[in-house]
């Protein structure tokens, strides 16, 4: 699951995998990196939760799409 809202302008994410999604070589960590290399910002956490932020609210289309491809949807 990702979820990313804004706040003053500014985007917030979080990022939570289930054990089956781990277990698909999956990582809450590194997608949340790749969603603050698209919003401006940066983040981090474990393997199954991770959370962060940036600056740039129109920039969320393009870090949901990052995440996509990452996960293989």
């Amino acid at each position: 699951m990702v979820v990313i809202g804004t706040a003053d302008d500014r985007p917030s994410a979080v990022v939570a995998l289930n054990q089956a999604a781990q277990a698909r070589g999956l990582s809450a960590n590194t997608l949340v990196g790749l969603v603050g290399e698209k919003i401006g910002g940066r983040g981090g956490g474990k393997a199954d939760v991770a959370q962060g932020g940036g600056t740039d609210v129109s920039a969320i289309p393009a870090a949901l799409a990052a995440v996509e491809l990452a996960i293989g949807t």
